[in-house]
């Protein structure tokens, strides 16, 4: 038992899963980079909570854009194998910032587990004034050691806040507290050695137990004034099974996208509809052609306030594992 500020704590082992990221990142000639041979993590013992001992398992050293689905797949295989060794209380995840949104989210779609699983990130590399690192990795670290932590699937702590994966978006270039999600806002707080939880999720989604395979032939496309018709034409053409299409506000698009999509969906295409907003549903209210209530009756899935590509990806492990256009939209249906 360790000590922190009089009240015993009970030790706790935490498994560090490390992929890259501004967080391992230092100048260069070239600018920021990572470099193996100048390590950077901030693991000392000044950012480990006393009570907390860590396994470093290195999974890549890449920075996020790198990070492709393939990718994102064999971080969340990695998680479960940890998962399922029964060594660890508690998992953190370091990941680049600019996909770090969509592997959590994927890893909260998909794994099953009864420990707290942890992204974090760091905005500001080692070498810049004001680094945000170490602190969000012993937030990180604090949060994963809180056993209660699981039951809100996986979070995401930057800038001492917590964040549920599946709303979550980093919506500044370059701003500390980047990381937010609109509408709900955290789920939580770190304060110093506390962990603080004030809600739990309002909605999560489960994919079915399975194995996680990702269905590369995916689209996603946003629309624009008298723009997307031509981008689903090209998804169809490269034999894409699945669309994503970000939507005017309530999931409205232009007269050109309605004929095609329509013609899509009629070959099997499952096309699925949120809104470039980042606030809000998409709901079948307005009955013109492109309206979303008429792209339901031409057999497109509203995805309710999902994300653009979070559900991209959701839909490529849905259509990986096998999941019917019908079992897709009781997904979806409680959002």
């Amino acid at each position: 038992m360790n000590n922190l500020r009089g009240v015993p704590v009970e030790s706790k082992r935490i498994a560090l899963i490390t992929t890259g990221g501004t967080i391992e990142m230092a100048s260069s000639s070239g600018g920021l980079n990572l470099n193996p041979e100048r390590p950077v993590l901030p693991v000392g013992r000044d950012v480990i909570p006393a009570h907390i001992n860590i396994d470093h398992i290195r999974f890549s050293e890449l920075p996020s854009p790198q990070i492709s689905p393939i990718k994102m797949g064999e971080i969340c295989s990695l998680i479960d194998e940890v998962i399922r060794s029964g060594k660890y209380e508690g998992i953190v995840v370091t990941h680049g910032t600019d996909t770090l949104e969509e592997t959590a989210f994927l890893a909260d779609v998909w794994l099953d587990s009864d420990i707290p699983i942890v992204f974090t990130a760091a905005m500001r590399s080692i070498d810049e004034i004001g680094i945000d690192g170490p602190r969000n990795l012993r937030g990180a670290l604090l949060t994963a050691a809180t056993p209660e932590v699981h039951k809100l699937g996986v979070t995401v702590v930057l800038n001492d806040e917590i964040h549920s994966a599946g709303r979550v978006t980093k919506t500044c270039t370059s701003n500390l507290s980047s990381f937010s999600s609109p509408g709900y806002g955290p789920l939580g707080f770190v304060d110093q050695d506390r962990v603080l939880v004030h809600r739990a999720p309002l909605w999560r989604v489960h994919l079915p137990p399975g194995a996680l395979r990702m269905n590369h032939e995916v689209g996603l496309l946003r629309v624009a004034a008298g723009f997307g018709h031509r981008e689903v034409h090209h998804c169809i053409d490269d034999g894409y099974t699945g669309i994503v299409i970000e939507a005017f506000g309530r999931g409205n698009v232009p007269p050109l996208v309605v004929e095609v999509a329509e013609e899509a969906s009629s070959r099997g295409v499952i096309i699925c509809v949120t809104s470039r907003c980042y606030i809000g549903r998409v709901l079948g209210v307005y009955g013109y052609d492109g309206g979303g209530a008429d792209l339901e009756k031409r057999g497109l899935i509203l995805a309710g306030d999902m994300q653009g590509h979070k559900m991209r990806l959701l839909l490529m492990a849905s259509l990986g594992m096998g999941l019917s256009k019908g079992r897709i939209e009781e997904l979806l249906a409680s959002l």
